[in-house]
């Protein structure tokens, strides 16, 4: 582009844009070089923050499948129904039913409370 073009555009512009005039250039300047340490704080808070969503994802994932394993594995073991430990005898007696090994055990405990 010629030297006098690039002059003609230029004028043409400055005419267009004669009108416009920037008032708050004292602020943007305070913005862009805080020289108070209010001023500074303020350009700090005011960064913007790109955080990268497939490492922080992948990250929050293991994350949240550590603590599941870790709850898993911190769980007592649950015995099967038909292991020794959970097989009971229903009774009934008075025209109620009963777990055998529950109720042995309260009236054994209230014998013991008659006896003394």
């Amino acid at each position: 582009m010629p030297k006098q073009e690039q002059l003609l555009i230029k004028q043409a512009l400055e005419q267009e844009l004669s009108e416009i005039h920037f008032t708050q250039a004292a602020e943007v300047l305070r913005a862009t070089h805080p020289r108070s340490w209010r001023d500074r704080v303020r350009a700090f808070l005011n960064k913007e923050l790109e955080l990268p969503l497939v490492p922080l994802g992948t990250a929050s994932l293991f994350l949240l499948a550590a603590a599941f394993v870790y709850h898993v594995v911190d769980q007592p073991k649950i015995h099967p129904v038909g292991s020794p430990q959970h097989r009971h005898e229903l009774i009934e007696e008075g025209g109620s039913y009963y777990w055998k090994d529950e109720y042995e055990r309260k009236v054994n405990g209230h014998e013991g409370d008659h006896k003394s």
